[in-house]
């Protein structure tokens, strides 16, 4: 068996060869270590096609970065490749910009007679590399085993800048939660505070309702009329201010409830009467429209009024700072087993994309320190366990409206 000889020549340029993609590599290793991957996917991508572009001074370099955009889980094609944002890179040797005038992603120096474009990311970024050298379009060259693994690094560097930015993501969403965390807290002990103070204010409200109705039986019918009436409207501030107060303390003492019978036209009166100062203060008007036949339902009173303070509460806040309107409405469905519940008013409105988001928890529209996000999640949270049903869309005068519906006791 013949041996086919190899001459002198033919093995010092394939020693050469091989230095000079062993250059090649080192300079591509050290780019790679050097992408900015804190500075995101744009970033990364022009790195490295300057990068590989001073590797190779004579060839077009470039890339076409693919963006997916935002896809939700729901969507029936979630799983499927989604066409995004599509931007490119170039890099071409000095004089030689007019080759590169392609907006074609599978053609981008046209001035160039080749061009390789490798897949960086499965229906996604490219590379592209482009000459009047044949050279690029062969397969086992020592340019080309250094294009392939640029490629690699750029698809490394791509996916280290998409965990980073989640990262980054996931920590500033932690430093909100905690922040509201924090507020959360301070709410629940001066909620604390406030349930102690009230607590002490019921044995001198006590004294004055008492004491009151004895000067009014002691003065008796021969008494002064100005002095008799002066002594009822004490008397009526202060026994309405001692039931505000005591129906305070129950509502913020933890529920050991069960559920009863309860009306819901009551449960709401309670709750209007609880935010009347909040509905002053914003110069409000509630209208009530009650149907007539709406029968009871099954629930935990205390609760339940919660659920329509958290209601009331936010409409205020969200109505122009005169002339808001807060309208409540009950009424039976067609079936009769469920008590509808509206809650209208003329604030700002609910964004469309928020509609959903709202019921989250810690989830705020409000500026900083005015809102903990808990209010309507809590209301969510009751409902369900109501085995009832609550959700957000917007009013006919373009505010926000709840739709709340309830089971009835007899369902």
């Amino acid at each position: 068996m013949s041996s086919v000889p190899i001459s002198r020549e033919t093995l010092v340029s394939a020693a050469s060869a091989t230095d000079v993609e062993a250059a090649w590599l080192d300079r591509l290793l050290l780019a790679a270590c050097e992408m900015p991957v804190a500075e995101g996917e744009v970033a990364v991508v022009a790195f490295l096609v300057r990068a590989v572009g001073e590797i190779f001074p004579t060839f077009g370099v470039g890339a076409c970065l693919v963006t997916p955009p935002p896809r939700s889980s729901s969507s029936p094609d979630a799983t499927l490749p989604s066409p995004g944002e599509q931007r490119l890179f170039k890099y071409v040797p000095d004089g030689e910009e007019h080759r590169a005038l392609g907006v074609d992603p599978t053609r981008m120096f046209p001035g160039f007679a080749y061009e390789r474009v490798l897949e960086v990311e499965p229906h996604g970024t490219t590379l592209h590399i482009s000459s009047d050298d044949a050279r690029v379009e062969e397969h086992d060259t020592p340019m080309m085993h250094v294009v392939r693994r640029a490629a690699l690094a750029l698809e490394r560097g791509l996916g280290l800048a998409r965990a980073h930015a989640k990262a980054t993501a996931d920590a500033r969403e932690l430093r909100v939660l905690n922040s509201h965390m924090v507020q959360a807290e301070k709410l629940a002990s001066l909620g604390q505070i406030a349930a102690g103070v009230v607590h002490e204010l019921n044995n001198p409200l006590t004294s004055i309702v008492a004491y009151t109705d004895w000067l009014i039986r002691k003065a008796g019918p021969t008494g002064d009329p100005d002095s008799l009436e002066r002594l009822r409207r004490i008397g009526e501030s202060s026994s309405r201010i001692l039931r505000f107060t005591r129906d305070l303390v129950a509502y913020a003492r933890p529920s050991s409830e069960v559920p009863v019978p309860v009306s819901i036209r009551h449960v709401i009166e309670q709750a209007l009467a609880f935010c009347e100062h909040v509905i002053a203060q914003h110069g409000a008007d509630v209208e009530r429209v009650f149907g007539d036949d709406v029968p009871t339902v099954r629930g935990m009173p205390e609760q339940l009024v919660q659920v329509f303070v958290n209601l009331f509460t936010n409409a205020c806040h969200a109505m122009p700072a005169d002339g808001g309107v807060l309208a409540v409405s009950t009424q039976l469905n067609e079936e009769r087993t469920h008590v509808i519940v509206f809650v209208d008013d003329n604030g700002h409105g609910i964004a469309t994309d928020h509609l959903q988001a709202i019921f989250a928890p810690f989830f705020t529209t409000k500026v900083d320190g005015r809102g903990t996000g808990l209010g309507l999640s809590i209301v969510k949270n009751i409902v369900d366990n109501h085995g009832a049903e609550i959700r957000a869309e917007r009013s006919a005068s373009g505010g926000a409206r709840f739709v709340l519906a309830f089971p009835t006791a007899g369902a």
